[in-house]
C-alpha cells in the first residue's frame, strides 16, 4: 500500500475511534441523569458519636471505627444525594 492509502486508513480509524468515544461519553451522561431522576433522596441524619461515661475506651474506639467506616463506604451515595437535593 502506498502512503496516501495508509494515511486515509489511519484517519478513518481515528475518526471512528473518536466517534465511539463520544458515544460512550454521551451514554455516561445519560446514565447519570437518568439515575438522578429515579433515585429518591434519603433522609439521613448524622449524629455525633459520644462516649458514655460507663463505656470503656477500647469499646468506644471500636464503635467509632465501625461508624466511620460505614460513613466512608456511603460517601459516594451521600455526594450524589446532595447534588440531587440542590
Amino acid at each position: 500500500m502506498n502512503f496516501i492509502t495508509k494515511t486515509i486508513l489511519l484517519v478513518m480509524t481515528v475518526s471512528v475511534f473518536l466517534a465511539l468515544f463520544q458515544l460512550l461519553l454521551k451514554s455516561e451522561n445519560l446514565k447519570s441523569s437518568s439515575f438522578s431522576k429515579t433515585s429518591q433522596p434519603k433522609q439521613v441524619s448524622f449524629q455525633a458519636i459520644f462516649r458514655d461515661p460507663k463505656e470503656t475506651i477500647p469499646n468506644f474506639v471500636t464503635r467509632f471505627k465501625i461508624k466511620s467506616f460505614a460513613l466512608w463506604e456511603n460517601a459516594d451515595q451521600l455526594k450524589m444525594e446532595l447534588k440531587i437535593e440542590k
